[in-house]
């Protein structure tokens, strides 16, 4: 037969701990309910260094009751820039900004290959057709061939 007395024992305390009746608590929840108690303790304990290492930044601007916008918003950015919070900021500004403009230039550069492209293959499609008399446009027989599908027909490049 077990000794079930260190369980009763713990059984008991997390009883007290939590409030509730001794019954409530199964003996086979109990190093379960241990298990998350040290949990808990750790992460408290986790909690509370992590705190402690944290240091509050302090601004200390000194202003008068006339001082303009202006001149707090420096005083602020020159606290900042003391505090080592500006500087990392404008760091990744600034290479939020070139990642930017570098897409934005790529995109550019592109947008001109296709327009280029589009231009070329616009003057070769009008090259093709002929205003009658009237003002009808028309494409003569020898410009294009009808596909073997008989579902269109391909221009015929002249110049290649």
């Amino acid at each position: 037969m077990r000794d079930y007395s260190k369980l009763n024992q713990e059984r008991h305390r997390l009883a007290l701990r939590f409030g509730i009746s001794e019954s409530d608590i199964e003996l086979e929840l109990v190093p379960l309910m241990l298990a998350v108690e040290q949990s808990v303790n750790k992460i408290d304990q986790a909690t509370a260094k992590v705190n402690d290492s944290i240091k509050p930044v302090v601004y200390n601007n000194h202003y008068n009751s006339n001082t303009s916008a202006w001149r707090m918003f420096w005083g602020n950015i020159s606290t900042g820039i003391g505090q080592n919070v500006v500087s990392v900021s404008l760091i990744f500004s600034a290479f939020i900004f070139c990642s930017v403009a570098a897409f934005i230039l790529k995109d550019a550069i592109a947008d001109q290959e296709k327009i280029e492209l589009t231009d070329k293959r616009w003057n070769f499609i009008t090259r093709q057709f002929i205003r009658d008399r009237q003002g009808n446009y028309f494409i003569p027989k020898e410009n294009y061939v009808i596909m073997p599908d008989k579902k269109g027909i391909r221009l015929i490049n002249k110049e290649e």
